[in-house]
């Protein structure tokens, strides 16, 4: 079974085998995305890839996949400069996790993925999952896209734009719209923007490390932008969705056979 936690009734969600069923916490985020795509971007990708791998469900047969409810405002104080974004502080956001995680590990189930699609959530998902394993013993995953090589091999078949076309409102994120809300992208606004000058090049301070800075966008970018949106096509996106579910399942098969 895949399905969303909000539509099973209170005896589904007790009958299903917790030795086989994986939890899914989505972590998104309500922000601004330069002047082209709506502030709701990450959680509209992460809700329309939830809805595709429903859809492709015949696809998974190791166990039961549940989503939990998703979360559509995580830790986006970085954008806060810019009108619409909405943030939990470090504080509330761990405490808003944490509750959730201990009601999911109350009902019996064993395994836990945080299913991230914002970079401003990644260190919070990553330092949250180990003290969830360690208060509620819990099994915890971190699947989080923009820090890890998720998106490596499908870029370098489609990516066309630079070594900073894809981080914030870029050519991933726009493609991935213009395949799920067409009607909310205004390709007629897209800017292309690379990080401000001190955050690129070879140095060891930049944007990718291996030196992290403690920025605001605002230091960053002019725009809001982070990338090359004018390179996006709903092509492109319906590619990225279909090589995301293909993938996606494949993790979670690796999860469904780990147990400590």
């Amino acid at each position: 079974m895949i399905a969303r936690w909000e539509n099973l009734s209170r005896d589904q969600l007790a009958a299903l085998d917790k030795d086989k069923t994986i939890v899914l916490l989505p972590m998104a985020a309500t922000e601004q995305h330069g002047p082209h795509l709506p502030v709701g971007t990450d959680h509209i990708i992460l809700e329309t890839l939830i809805d595709k791998m429903i859809e492709n469900s015949h696809a998974f047969d190791e166990g039961n996949i549940i989503f939990a409810p998703q979360l559509p405002i995580g830790k986006s104080n970085e954008h806060m400069d810019f009108c619409g974004t909405l943030t939990f502080s470090a504080q509330t956001y761990y405490a808003v996790l944490h509750d959730i995680a201990g009601s999911i590990a109350h009902h019996g189930f064993k395994k836990l993925a945080l299913f991230n699609s914002h970079g401003g959530n990644t260190d919070m998902a990553n330092l949250i999952s180990r003290d969830l394993r360690i208060d509620f013993g819990l099994q915890v995953y971190v699947f989080d896209w923009w820090f890890t090589s998720f998106w490596k091999d499908i870029l370098s078949k489609y990516q066309e734009s630079g070594q900073y076309g894809v981080f914030h409102a870029c050519e991933l994120e726009t493609s991935l719209m213009l395949a799920a809300r067409p009607e909310t992208v205004r390709m007629d606004l897209a800017v292309d923007e690379d990080p401000a000058e001190y955050f690129t090049g070879d140095k060891f301070v930049t944007v990718f490390g291996p030196v992290n800075a403690g920025w605001r966008t605002k230091d960053v970018t002019k725009s809001g932008v982070i990338g090359a949106p004018t390179y996006a096509t709903v092509e492109k996106g319906n590619v990225f969705f279909g090589y995301a579910v293909e993938k996606l399942f494949a993790i979670l098969r690796e999860i469904s056979q780990i147990n400590y």
